[in-house]
């Protein structure tokens, strides 16, 4: 599964029954005249900024994120001058407050708060522009913080990571001795599953606790 749009053709091809192709007639519109959009589009009782906010409502929908710079991309190849004030009103439309913008290194991203949470996305961005070490770190921190409890490493094997086994072998391999994941730290259940938690929020003893009952313990006690 791609979690951005950031390549259309892949995207069509992919996610062609997830995203309105309407929509997608119509936001390629925005770049030509007036005068040369079918009369179809000019009945539509919407504006650019509208269909730009569901276009990103359907992707937030598919569980991927809309990259700023697909609307500078063929086939849509908006000028930036034009981009940046469409988006601006967009997100200044009460209508369209579901609409999120987040910062990523590479590019910026949006994604629509009705089907996607913050922290969803968070994790999209890390895994769209492949900065594995710090997606797992930032998992691991969220888990141990917000429930609090372990984070179990098969998770990473999931949505939206999908990463495989190697990577998630090497990325940690590679946390061990880095200083910004020092908090980062190996637990194991007496069933011998593999659990990652943060010395920032927990004590080894804490998370050894809460892993073993998550993998052996409450089966033993209902």
């Amino acid at each position: 599964m791609t979690y951005v749009s950031n390549d259309l053709a892949a995207a069509e091809d992919v996610h062609g029954d997830d995203v309105d192709s309407q929509k997608r007639q119509w936001l390629h519109a925005l770049r030509q005249p007036a005068a040369h959009r079918s009369s179809s589009l000019i009945q539509e009782p919407t504006t650019p900024e509208s269909i730009v906010a569901d276009f990103i409502r359907q992707h937030s929908a598919s569980g991927q994120l809309v990259a700023r710079s697909v609307f500078l991309l063929p086939p849509y190849s908006v000028p930036e001058s034009d981009l940046a004030t469409l988006l601006d009103t967009m997100c200044q439309h009460a209508s369209d407050a579901d609409i999120i913008c987040i910062q990523g290194s590479e590019d910026t991203y949006f994604y629509s708060t009705q089907t996607m949470t913050a922290n969803y996305a968070g994790m999209c961005v890390q895994v769209v522009e492949n900065d594995i070490c710090h997606a797992i770190a930032e998992a691991v921190r969220f888990d141990c913080q917000t429930y609090p409890r372990p984070y179990k490493v098969a998770m990473l094997a999931q949505p939206p990571y999908h990463f495989e086994p190697e990577q998630v072998t090497a990325a940690l391999t590679a946390m061990e001795t880095h200083p910004d994941y020092a908090d980062i730290r190996a637990v194991e259940s007496s069933n011998a599953e593999p659990y990652l938690f943060s010395e920032r929020f927990m004590s080894y003893g804490k998370a050894y606790g809460l892993c073993e009952w998550l993998e052996v313990e409450q089966y033993q006690n209902p």
